[in-house]
């Protein structure tokens, strides 16, 4: 430190130094909203707005009618109806479908167990399989795009000892809030 600033504190009576102190406590907090605090909460605050204005269009939108169901009528609509999640059993088909189209075989799946997280009720899904790598990558990526309400718990790929191939075993997650779409 300085050493004419250091006298000059020294000689200030001691209310003063404490005030000096507390301004400059103030400051710091002052710098530390500003730069640590106030994104988040605004990112927060954006969040919330975005997802009070998609409950609002939801509430808003007219009952789809039977024929409607069948044929989505735009590719928003399609997309909002394969968000929902889908029944363990039914993504065990498409999941093996998936597979097959992928060259990928399927060897074994197994629903797993199911529990709440959250808001959030999680049904597990145990899938044995094998393939090339490059046909497994494929299969992991069609998951994902055509499943947007299941998640990749675990994966454990091994090579086989018998060639080229790979055996996976993969956990599959299926979160859902339970309500109705």
């Amino acid at each position: 430190m300085n050493p004419r600033i250091a006298q000059a504190l020294a000689a200030l009576p001691p209310r003063q130094l404490k005030l000096l102190a507390i301004g400059v406590v103030l400051i710091a907090a002052a710098l530390a909203w500003s730069v640590g605090l106030r994104a988040p909460l605004t990112a927060y605050r954006l969040q919330r707005q975005t997802l009070a204005t998609l409950q609002a269009e939801a509430a808003a939108a007219p009952a789809p009618s039977p024929a409607a169901a069948a044929q989505p009528a735009e590719p928003a609509r399609a997309a909002r109806q394969s968000a929902v999640a889908p029944a363990p059993l039914a993504l065990i088909a498409a999941v093996s479908a998936s597979a097959a189209r992928a060259g990928v075989a399927v060897s074994s799946a197994a629903q797993g167990a199911q529990y709440q997280l959250a808001d959030l009720r999680v049904h597990t899904l145990d899938i044995a399989a094998s393939g090339s790598y490059g046909a497994i990558l494929d299969w992991l990526a069609d998951i994902e795009a055509s499943q947007p309400a299941v998640g990749i718990v675990q994966l454990k790929l091994q090579p086989d000892p018998l060639g080229d191939k790979r055996s996976i075993k993969l956990q599959l997650a299926i979160y859902d809030t339970g309500e109705a779409p």
